[in-house]
């Protein structure tokens, strides 16, 4: 947690999952279990096994395709839809504010250095990530036509491991953008009406231009 000089509110809050991986299959291996003691530590680790297993069912369900859509989401998603229809068929009449979401996407491609690799020889997530925010960042600010200020980093999945010498292809595009009033999270913007959210989606792929295919990694 972080907390500003002499203030009792929190700012920012992370969680961080480690993984212990053998050197030789490449797959997770069992270490010591933690054994907490006071009552803090309890609390503190029953809360990550509830993260934990909410990440597993979320799991599960997008590899069963099982994504829940309640009626107030799929309502804005045939908004959306509906808003997007004359983008794409009669552009010179569509909204002039409007923009398909294709028409926002930025990319960028390198190969995996050992330098960023960690003991199995796989790049380490961290940098993957940094990767993906620094895209992230450029997609917004392309987007907007300012320097965004950054809020918040939602789910990280990693998929498959990016080895030395992989090719990868990072993919972002602006997947929702929209006006508040009282932006949580930000002092700055307290009691200001129309602030503006972007929200940014990137994706990692490992290319295998030999094979004509590509595998997402995160």
């Amino acid at each position: 947690q972080c907390k500003g000089d002499g203030e009792d509110d929190t700012w920012m809050e992370a969680y961080f999952t480690f993984v212990a991986v053998d050197s030789e299959t490449k797959r997770p291996m069992r270490i010591p279990p933690l054994e907490p003691q006071t009552r803090l530590e309890k609390d503190q680790f029953e809360a990550g096994k509830r993260r934990a297993q909410l990440r597993k069912e979320a799991r599960k369900k997008q590899k069963n395709f099982e994504t829940p859509l309640d009626s107030q989401i799929e309502k804005m998603a045939l908004g959306l839809l509906r808003e997007a229809g004359p983008l794409k068929n009669s552009p010179s009449l569509a909204n002039p504010r409007s923009i398909l979401m294709e028409q926002t996407k930025l990319q960028n491609c390198e190969l995996a250095q050992p330098q960023t690799a960690n003991l199995a020889n796989q790049i380490f997530g961290g940098f993957l990530m940094r990767r993906a925010f620094d895209l992230a960042y450029a997609t917004a600010y392309v987007f907007a036509g300012c320097r965004p200020r950054f809020l918040e980093v939602d789910q990280v999945a990693f998929t498959i491991p990016v080895n030395v010498g992989d090719l990868t292809s990072f993919q972002a595009q602006v997947i929702y953008a929209n006006v508040h009033d009282d932006l949580r999270g930000f002092n700055i913007y307290r009691g200001q009406k129309d602030v503006p959210l972007i929200s940014i989606e990137v994706s990692a792929w490992v290319v295998l231009p030999e094979q004509a295919s590509a595998k997402l990694s995160n």
